[in-house]
Protein backbone atom coordinates (compact mmCIF):
# COMPACT_ATOMS: atom_id res chain seq x y z
CA UNK A 1 0.00 0.00 0.00
CA UNK A 2 1.25 3.69 -1.09
CA UNK A 3 1.71 6.19 1.80
CA UNK A 4 -0.95 8.00 0.15
CA UNK A 5 -3.62 4.77 0.13
CA UNK A 6 -2.42 4.48 3.63
CA UNK A 7 -3.49 8.38 4.72
CA UNK A 8 -6.88 8.48 2.78
CA UNK A 9 -7.68 5.22 4.31
CA UNK A 10 -6.84 6.19 8.33
CA UNK A 11 -8.25 9.56 7.20
CA UNK A 12 -11.73 7.95 6.31
CA UNK A 13 -12.00 6.23 9.48
CA UNK A 14 -10.78 9.20 11.73
CA UNK A 15 -13.99 10.36 10.79
CA UNK A 16 -11.92 13.60 10.58
CA UNK A 17 -10.99 13.44 14.05
CA UNK A 18 -7.80 14.41 15.63
CA UNK A 19 -7.95 12.26 18.69
CA UNK A 20 -8.23 9.49 16.51
CA UNK A 21 -5.43 9.68 14.37
CA UNK A 22 -3.25 10.40 17.63
CA UNK A 23 -4.52 7.22 19.63
CA UNK A 24 -4.37 4.89 16.72
CA UNK A 25 -1.12 5.78 15.24
CA UNK A 26 0.21 4.75 18.60
CA UNK A 27 -1.96 2.03 18.75
CA UNK A 28 -0.24 0.93 15.31
CA UNK A 29 3.32 1.53 16.26
CA UNK A 30 2.49 -0.56 19.62
CA UNK A 31 1.68 -3.28 17.91
CA UNK A 32 -1.96 -3.32 18.48
CA UNK A 33 -3.09 -4.04 15.15
CA UNK A 34 -0.74 -6.65 13.80
CA UNK A 35 -2.90 -9.03 13.30
CA UNK A 36 -5.95 -6.89 11.56
CA UNK A 37 -6.08 -5.79 7.63
CA UNK A 38 -6.16 -1.76 7.86
CA UNK A 39 -10.19 -2.02 6.48
CA UNK A 40 -10.48 -4.16 10.32
CA UNK A 41 -9.56 -1.14 12.09
CA UNK A 42 -12.57 0.45 13.98
CA UNK A 43 -14.53 3.27 12.81
CA UNK A 44 -13.93 7.33 14.99
CA UNK A 45 -13.06 7.65 18.21
CA UNK A 46 -16.21 6.36 19.55
CA UNK A 47 -15.30 3.25 17.66
CA UNK A 48 -11.93 3.43 19.04
CA UNK A 49 -12.62 3.45 22.38
CA UNK A 50 -15.03 0.67 22.45
CA UNK A 51 -12.21 -1.26 20.64
CA UNK A 52 -9.74 -0.79 23.35
CA UNK A 53 -12.63 -1.37 26.20
CA UNK A 54 -12.52 -5.15 24.73
CA UNK A 55 -8.77 -5.13 23.97
CA UNK A 56 -8.21 -4.61 27.62
CA UNK A 57 -10.70 -7.83 28.96
CA UNK A 58 -12.99 -5.24 30.21
CA UNK A 59 -15.88 -7.27 29.37
CA UNK A 60 -14.53 -10.83 30.45
CA UNK A 61 -16.88 -13.06 32.01
CA UNK A 62 -16.97 -12.39 35.18
CA UNK A 63 -16.30 -9.37 34.84
CA UNK A 64 -12.71 -7.15 35.93
CA UNK A 65 -13.79 -5.45 38.50
CA UNK A 66 -10.95 -4.46 40.11
CA UNK A 67 -9.59 -3.29 37.11
CA UNK A 68 -13.43 -1.39 36.19
CA UNK A 69 -12.85 0.18 39.72
CA UNK A 70 -10.23 1.71 38.88
CA UNK A 71 -10.74 3.16 35.28
CA UNK A 72 -13.89 4.58 37.17
CA UNK A 73 -12.03 5.76 39.90
CA UNK A 74 -10.01 8.01 37.73
CA UNK A 75 -13.05 9.23 35.79
CA UNK A 76 -14.62 10.25 38.96
CA UNK A 77 -11.39 11.94 40.58
CA UNK A 78 -11.10 14.20 37.40
CA UNK A 79 -7.64 15.68 38.49
CA UNK A 80 -4.23 13.91 37.84
CA UNK A 81 -3.36 12.09 40.63
CA UNK A 82 -0.67 9.73 41.75
CA UNK A 83 -1.26 5.53 41.45
CA UNK A 84 -1.06 5.53 45.76
CA UNK A 85 -3.69 7.78 45.23
CA UNK A 86 -5.77 5.43 42.73
CA UNK A 87 -4.86 2.33 45.11
CA UNK A 88 -6.04 4.14 47.95
CA UNK A 89 -9.40 5.31 46.27
CA UNK A 90 -10.13 2.19 44.44
CA UNK A 91 -9.17 -0.14 47.33
CA UNK A 92 -6.40 -2.10 45.00
CA UNK A 93 -3.17 -3.13 45.53
CA UNK A 94 -0.51 -0.72 44.12
CA UNK A 95 0.61 -3.74 41.59
CA UNK A 96 -3.05 -3.84 40.39
CA UNK A 97 -3.45 -0.30 39.48
CA UNK A 98 -0.28 0.04 38.01
CA UNK A 99 -0.72 -2.89 35.53
CA UNK A 100 -4.27 -0.77 34.90
CA UNK A 101 -2.08 1.79 34.64
CA UNK A 102 -0.08 0.57 32.33
CA UNK A 103 -2.22 -1.44 30.21
CA UNK A 104 -4.12 2.06 29.36
CA UNK A 105 -1.30 4.50 28.81
CA UNK A 106 -2.37 5.37 25.17
CA UNK A 107 -5.22 7.22 27.39
CA UNK A 108 -2.95 8.51 29.76
CA UNK A 109 -1.21 11.69 30.17
CA UNK A 110 1.86 11.01 32.75
CA UNK A 111 2.59 13.45 34.85
CA UNK A 112 6.82 13.43 35.58
CA UNK A 113 7.03 16.95 36.95
CA UNK A 114 5.71 15.48 40.31
CA UNK A 115 6.98 12.73 42.19
CA UNK A 116 5.97 10.27 41.89
CA UNK A 117 4.38 10.91 38.92
CA UNK A 118 0.48 11.71 38.30
CA UNK A 119 -1.91 10.24 35.84
CA UNK A 120 -4.74 12.17 34.11
CA UNK A 121 -7.15 10.92 31.09
CA UNK A 122 -5.35 12.52 27.95
CA UNK A 123 -8.63 13.86 26.37
CA UNK A 124 -12.27 14.47 28.08
CA UNK A 125 -13.39 12.36 25.02
CA UNK A 126 -12.34 9.13 26.99
CA UNK A 127 -14.14 10.26 29.74
CA UNK A 128 -17.44 11.85 28.50
CA UNK A 129 -17.37 7.67 26.77
CA UNK A 130 -17.03 6.17 30.35
CA UNK A 131 -20.06 7.86 31.28
CA UNK A 132 -21.84 6.60 28.57
CA UNK A 133 -24.98 4.43 30.32
CA UNK A 134 -24.56 1.87 28.70
CA UNK A 135 -21.35 1.13 29.91
CA UNK A 136 -21.73 2.23 33.22
CA UNK A 137 -24.34 -0.60 33.15
CA UNK A 138 -22.75 -2.93 31.16
CA UNK A 139 -19.37 -2.81 33.98
CA UNK A 140 -21.82 -2.71 36.75
CA UNK A 141 -20.60 0.12 38.51
CA UNK A 142 -22.20 2.75 40.23
CA UNK A 143 -20.72 6.21 39.92
CA UNK A 144 -22.33 7.96 42.84
CA UNK A 145 -21.57 5.36 45.05
CA UNK A 146 -17.84 5.95 43.69
CA UNK A 147 -18.07 9.30 44.58
CA UNK A 148 -19.39 8.87 47.89
CA UNK A 149 -16.34 6.09 48.56
CA UNK A 150 -13.95 8.72 47.48
CA UNK A 151 -15.47 11.71 49.53
CA UNK A 152 -15.64 9.39 52.58
CA UNK A 153 -11.83 8.34 52.35
CA UNK A 154 -10.78 12.32 52.24
CA UNK A 155 -12.96 12.99 55.31
CA UNK A 156 -11.30 10.11 57.03
CA UNK A 157 -8.15 11.25 56.00
CA UNK A 158 -8.93 14.89 57.44
CA UNK A 159 -10.01 13.83 60.69
CA UNK A 160 -12.66 15.75 61.07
Amino acid sequence: MSNDEFVNKIATKSENNFMYLRCIIHAIADGYYNDKPLDELPIGLKGYYENHWHLMDMTAKPLPRNKIKIVYVMCTLCSAVSGELIAKYSKQNALTVQEVLDGWAQFLHRQESHQPPRYRFYHESFRDFLHRQDLVQAAGVNLPDISAEITESMIKNMNI
